[in-house]
This record gives C-alpha cells, structure tokens and sequence, in this order.
C-alpha cells in the first residue's frame, strides 16, 4: 500500500467521522428545540412523593412537580423520566382536567396500578391515592 493509499485513507475516514459528529450533532440540537422548557408550561396544583423509587436513582420522600398533562416513562422525552427498567419508555399520562386528575396507561408493559389495582382504561385518581408506575410508587400530594 503506498503513501497516497494511506492518505486517501485517512482522508476518507476522517469526512467519514466529521459526517457522523455533525447527525449526532442536529439529532442533539432538534431534540433541544423540541423541548419546551417547564417555566413556559402550565405548573400543575399537585405533586408526587415518591414512596418506592424501584432503580430510578430518586430518593424515598423526594417530591416531583407535575405539569397539567405529565407523560411519564423511561424515556428521556418524557415529562417525568422514571429510570427504572420495569417503566415502559411511554408508559403512562396524568392529566389535570381542571376538576381533577385522569390517569391512564399507554399499553405499558408492567402495568399502571392505582392503590394496587391494575387499571385498564383512563381513571379518575384523586390527592392521596398511591400510583405504581412498574416497581415505582408514588403518591398524588396537594403541592
């Protein structure tokens, strides 16, 4: 192999390497444009208290902000990112509708439990009940 062939080589993995820095790059940037930060998105009247964090790495008793709709899931789009490996990457939404809280599962693999029953349709959950996202549990606290 000569001289040129290295170089040609050479010049060919490092366009090779800057093209996949610069995907990696607009990927980062698009998902950051995408976000919309918390201050700008309505602040919810409750909270969670986590009471089992599962591997999430969240402390017993910390407390989580909730929006008036949260997603919560595995993955890191959601509004509530919750690391446990039993928690679907979109696992489950709650929403305030004004009057009160609906959560509803989205087809998550473990399951959505609300004061330990399985729920399989959109239910009304108030201040107080224990929610099981996947081995976490959490409880809807007045903020």
């Amino acid at each position: 192999m000569s001289v040129d062939d290295v170089l040609l080589l050479g010049r060919i993995a490092f366009v090779v390497a800057l093209y996949l820095f610069l995907v990696a790059l607009a990927l980062l940037l698009r998902r950051e444009l995408r976000a919309t930060p918390v201050s700008e998105r309505e602040r919810a009247p409750a909270d969670l208290i986590v009471m089992e964090p599962g591997e999430t790495g969240l402390e017993v008793g910390e407390r989580l902000s909730l929006l008036t709709t949260t997603t919560i899931g595995r993955d890191s789009d959601s509004d509530l990112v919750l690391s446990d490996n039993f928690v679907s990457s979109e696992h489950a939404t709650l929403v305030w509708n004004g009057r009160g809280w609906v959560l509803q599962d989205l087809g998550s693999t473990n399951g959505t439990r609300v004061n330990g029953d399985d729920i399989h349709r959109p239910i009304a959950v108030k201040q107080g009940d224990v929610l099981e996202f996947g081995r976490v549990r959490v409880k809807l606290v007045p903020m």
